[in-house]
């Protein structure tokens, strides 16, 4: 009665036989797929910092230029392309706490 002794298996970690394949980005969906695989990683910090900092030059000057040129003519007619343009800047921004979030040493 004493000697019972519960057993629990667990299975080795398996490997999926599929592999996700990339689209080819030819096909309007496969392009926006693709598009929105990139932002996503971007936005994850798994990008490296020469990307994101290209990133913040060619989307953060075109922000700020859009800016720029929104304030001096005081018009509202640039707001609505100044949102669109803002768009790649947020990603950017969350990736670049992302990534400054997980090579920061951790002190305790």
């Amino acid at each position: 009665m004493g000697n019972d002794k519960l057993y629990i298996e667990i299975p080795a970690e398996q490997n999926s036989p599929y592999q996700e394949r990339i689209p080819s980005g030819y096909d309007p969906m496969q392009e926006i797929y693709l598009r929105g695989r990139a932002f996503r990683s971007m936005s994850g910090g798994r990008i490296p910092w020469w990307v994101l900092i290209s990133g913040w030059l060619i989307f953060g000057g075109l922000a700020l230029l859009m800016l720029i040129s929104a304030i001096a003519s005081q018009s509202f007619g640039l707001l609505l392309p100044l949102a669109f343009v803002s768009i790649p800047v947020l990603i950017l921004w969350r990736g670049t706490v992302a990534k400054v979030s997980t090579t920061k040493p951790r002190r305790r």
